[in-house]
């Protein structure tokens, strides 16, 4: 909608305002009473449409204009909520005394960013005394000036669709690559889905997990399709994650609150029933967006427990204690803010991070930001920038091994049907030059050198056997980097920088042992596959 469009629309409802404010009758007082109710239990689309219900009784009550407003733009519907709060503005609701701010939100949201200055700023103007230092507002204008930066400061990106293999009328999120970047997995609410079903409480099909392969010829993205075994069922499943050798997905079940579960691929290629984490991941509150390192000794994950956090979700990292099992917790308190982290992406490299955040550092909704670890503590997070981030929302965020292509989820005027999956060319990226940005002109989305992906079987050389057995990982004076325990499939994964020596030993019981010394080269900013299988003789 234009802006042109929305001032006449604003207009209209102020001439419409001048009417003495209606009061509402009993039965309307009991469904904004019903309508708090759902708030409550997170059903924002029957509060909504409760609202609505009375404001068609009492269309110039400033209460329900205001209800109205706050239901529409909790539900991204922004054009709606911009109507409802000029008119609340207009009758002065005694209820909604911010509605002013509430309009300058939505006005920033809709891209009208000097009328959202004009708004936020009349309505700081009204807070008198010390509250007037600490009130939200002061948050919103500063983030409203943050995307105004932005814009004037395009990253050198292409952004592109990806298209209807991936993408369909329904909702596509949560976007993950193997290292390798050839297998893709991504969550989707479409009536495919195993029963079919729609949930009646947030009107959108039940969510499955759905796979991609890429093409090995044309390097294109095959058909996506419903991952195949115990993994999804007549309920909710979302990704969380694929690791990086594409073995074992996280996936989110709304239990307890919400918990992390994992299921593990099969020697068929199927997957297994999902099963909660163990140890101190989990708790009765809500936790989510997990991914592990590369060598899957530690998790960083999403949680909203209370303690040592900062508000909110935040970014936690649990250590590995056992199989599957985590101990207690670190809060990462370098990236964290009091708003809302909700979701969170390593590179295979393990030093730069990627994650969503609604803080006053972004433009307005959710932006994707990346830190890096340097000497064993995060940067300073950064906005990567637009068109990366937008005004609206960009909740997940996955990368290739090599760094050149990014994944993300959002809204944008091609999209098939609310969110969808988008392809990020990032070969050009350079960060935003802003001036409180001490990584300016930058051109690394990723730190640290390229790392080489080492992967193969061990098999039993008399029978040709998958061997679950520990892949040792030496340098070239002998020092061990890394132990990988080998799947059922006899296979095992490691990313490595490139520019050394390594040496491979195998040493199972019953098995001679064996050695192989490999060399990788100094890397460009394109990874490298190396491949080595072997092959053990009995003792």
């Amino acid at each position: 909608m234009t802006r042109k469009v929305l001032f006449m629309l604003g207009f209209a409802v102020l001439v419409f305002s001048q009417a003495k404010a209606q009061k509402m009758s009993v039965g309307d007082r009991l469904k904004m009473m019903t309508a708090s109710e759902q708030i409550e239990k997170g059903n924002l689309d029957e509060a909504y449409r409760l609202y609505r219900e009375v404001h068609r009784n009492v269309p110039d009550n400033g209460e329900v204009n205001y209800q109205c407003g706050k239901m529409a733009f909790e539900l991204g519907r922004f054009t709606e909520a911009h109507i409802y709060f000029t008119k609340a503005v207009a009758l002065k609701s005694k209820v909604g005394k911010d509605a002013q701010m509430w309009l300058g939100r939505a006005e920033h949201r809709l891209g009208m960013l000097e009328e959202a200055t004009q708004s936020l700023e009349a309505f700081r103007k009204k807070i008198k005394g010390k509250a007037a230092a600490m009130h939200i507002v002061n948050e919103y204008i500063y983030q409203l000036d943050r995307a105004k930066k932005l814009l004037a400061n395009p990253v050198k990106v292409t952004i592109q669709n990806m298209g209807d293999k991936i993408n369909s009328e329904y909702v596509e999120s949560n976007p993950s690559v193997t290292a390798d970047g050839n297998t893709f997995i991504f969550t989707t609410a479409r009536p495919e889905n195993v029963g079919g079903a729609m949930d009646p409480v947030f009107k959108i099909y039940y969510q499955d997990i759905w796979m991609s392969i890429r093409d090995s010829v044309t390097g294109k993205w095959h058909e996506a399709e419903r991952l195949v075994g115990e993994l999804n069922t007549a309920d909710h499943d979302a990704n969380l994650s694929i690791s990086s050798d594409g073995n074992i997905i996280f996936v989110y079940r709304s239990v307890r609150g919400g918990d992390i579960y994992y299921s593990k691929k099969k020697k068929n290629g199927e997957w297994r029933a999902p099963e909660p984490l163990n140890g101190k991941v989990n708790t009765t509150y809500f936790e989510t967006g997990a991914c592990m390192t590369s060598d899957k000794k530690q998790i960083f994950f999403i949680s909203e427990r209370p303690g040592k956090g900062k508000g909110n979700g935040d970014i936690w990292l649990a250590k590995k204690t056992g199989s599957f099992e985590y101990g207690e917790p670190v809060n990462i308190n370098e990236v964290n803010t009091i708003d809302d982290e909700s979701s969170v992406f390593l590179h295979p490299n393990g030093k730069t991070m990627y994650f969503s955040s609604n803080s006053k550092e972004s433009m307005g909704g959710y932006d994707i930001f990346k830190s890096d670890l340097v000497d064993g503590k995060w940067s300073k997070p950064i906005n990567l920038g637009y068109p990366i981030n937008t005004l609206g929302d960009e909740k997940q965020f996955t990368i290739s091994a090599d760094g050149r292509t990014g994944y993300i989820t959002t809204q944008r005027e091609d999209s098939y049907g609310g969110f969808d999956i988008y392809e990020v060319d990032l070969s050009e990226y350079e960060i935003p030059n802003l001036e409180e940005n001490q990584y300016a002109g930058s051109k690394s989305i990723s730190i640290g050198d390229a790392v080489a992906i080492v992967k193969g079987r061990v098999l039993d050389k008399s029978d040709g056997e998958a061997l679950e057995v520990m892949v040792r990982i030496e340098n070239e004076n002998g020092k061990v980097l890394e132990e990988i325990q080998t799947n059922e499939n006899g296979e095992y994964f490691v990313t490595l920088p490139g520019g050394a020596n390594y040496k491979i030993v195998i040493k199972a019981k019953d098995y001679k042992m064996v050695e192989e010394l490999i060399h990788i080269p100094q890397l460009s900013s394109k990874s490298e596959v190396i491949t080595r299988s072997f092959l053990l003789e009995d003792d």
